[in-house]
């Protein structure tokens, strides 16, 4: 479905009882939803969001940024089941594109999984198949798993490089800007989204997921080895994979211009996967 926005619309979407912050950036085509990384409020992504020439949809989670707090646990097909209700709280009603963002990246796989109707293309950056991963720097991981999630987690560009990866100052400086906008998660928001992870893999039916899928990862992501990038694209049927030379966790950030070229490339393509691209996911 494509669809034309305007300006910037903020509101909230009541769903199963919880109440989630909604924000649409302006934009003309088919609209892009963005699940975003664990306990990451949508403010973190304002100037990526910004940078895409489409409607993007980004939402906080229940006890994330302006939501309110958790009324209900659910693993991930719950929380998928949200968000087919957060496009129909939008009037939306056709096939949309869904991006996910580490953690939020198994949330779009489920997504694409249970609501296949409503998915037209995939992407996903910095993202595994779950629990069962090559894990990351056991430090990075300990850190990000606090309650106080990315609040203060990165206060310079230093510290964002230790804690996320990528090999330049100057780019992981954008990193600590969004994270300077990140906030402090409710205990159960922050409990509900370790309950939705917990146990939780796509392995036995990424074979299955026939969507057109673009695989993103940063090959000096501390959180997320690229590896793990190596294997979705591997098993998805029909998967693209794109390798960010010395981006970290959060190239997303780090590599705007690169990133946004390279997800509107595969959005707007009228082949979105080629027998070239299946033959060189390794």
């Amino acid at each position: 479905m494509s669809v034309k926005v305007d300006s910037t619309r903020a509101e909230y979407v009541d769903i199963e009882g919880e109440r989630l912050h909604v924000v649409v950036t302006p934009g003309a085509g088919v609209p892009l939803l963005v699940c975003n990384e664990f306990v990451a409020n949508l403010e973190i992504l304002d100037d990526f969001a910004g940078a895409l020439d489409r409607p993007v949809i980004r939402f906080d989670l229940p006890g994330v940024g302006r939501s309110s707090d958790v009324r209900a646990m659910r693993r991930m097909g719950g929380l998928a089941r949200v968000l087919a209700g957060l496009l129909d709280g939008l009037g939306i009603d056709r096939p949309v594109d869904i991006m996910g963002i580490g953690w939020g990246g198994l949330l779009a796989q489920q997504f694409a999984r249970d609501h296949a109707e409503r998915t037209r293309r995939l992407v996903l950056a910095a993202t595994s198949s779950g629990q069962l991963m090559l894990p990351g720097r056991l430090a990075s991981l300990v850190r990000l798993a606090r309650p106080a999630g990315l609040a203060r987690a990165a206060p310079d560009a230093a510290q964002a490089r230790r804690l996320f990866g990528g090999r330049r100052n100057d780019e992981c400086d954008a990193i600590a800007v969004a994270l300077a906008r990140a906030r402090t998660p409710t205990r159960r928001g922050h409990a509900g989204q370790l309950y939705a992870l917990a146990g939780y893999t796509s392995l036995g039916w990424l074979h299955r997921l026939n969507v057109p899928t673009l695989v993103m990862a940063g090959d000096d992501d501390a959180i997320v080895p690229v590896v793990n990038s190596r294997v979705l694209a591997l098993l998805l049927p029909l998967a693209r994979l794109a390798v960010v030379r010395g981006g970290g966790h959060w190239f997303v950030l780090e590599r705007t211009d690169e990133v946004v070229r390279l997800i509107s490339e595969f959005l707007d393509s009228r082949v979105a996967i080629t027998e070239r691209d299946q033959n060189n996911t390794l």
